[in-house]
């Protein structure tokens, strides 16, 4: 399959920006604090929107786990050999501690009529509580070992699809 690789050879896979529902998109840390209701922490804020914390987040951590790969979060010179589309259906804190990260993602070929791969999954990651409540770093740490977990769900598959099929 052609398409652009990097200066070192190995094939780009273009991370687009990853998709989250609106009333995440926030750079307030949220808690569930019931069935449809979020509590934004008083003590803490994220230093950027949520679904570009994450696409930074996916990024490093995608470009750790797929060394034969460039994952490039800018659209490369060329036509990548892939295109990696994620959606986030929940990213979800809860008073007790849990944090639940439920995610489809695609892998389109570079043509991007054709998809490689479909998947969903959801990751868990429990943070500690402190005095019964979740502090802004416990939140912070289990939203970063979601976003891990994730990374190694993707990973596995683009590994799987990439085997042979973009050297």
């Amino acid at each position: 399959m052609a398409g652009a690789v990097s200066q070192a050879g190995r094939p780009i896979i273009e991370l687009r920006p990853v998709s989250i529902p609106d009333y995440m998109d926030t750079t307030d840390i949220l808690v569930r604090d019931g069935r449809n209701e979020f509590k934004a922490s008083t003590t803490g804020r994220w230093g950027e929107r949520l679904s570009e914390g994450i696409t930074q987040a996916l990024w490093v951590e995608l470009s750790r786990r797929l060394p034969a790969f460039q994952i490039a979060r800018t659209r490369p010179p060329g036509q990548p050999v892939a295109q990696l589309l994620i959606d986030v259906e929940a990213f979800d804190l809860f008073p007790d501690g849990r944090c639940v990260l439920s995610a489809r993602w695609t892998i389109a070929a570079a043509d991007r009529r054709t998809t490689l791969a479909s998947e969903r999954g959801t990751v868990t990651a429990t943070a500690p509580l402190f005095g019964g409540a979740i502090t802004d770093d416990a939140a912070t740490a289990a939203m970063a070992q979601a976003v891990g977990r994730l990374a190694d769900d993707i990973a596995a598959v683009v590994s799987r699809v990439g085997a042979g099929r973009f050297r």
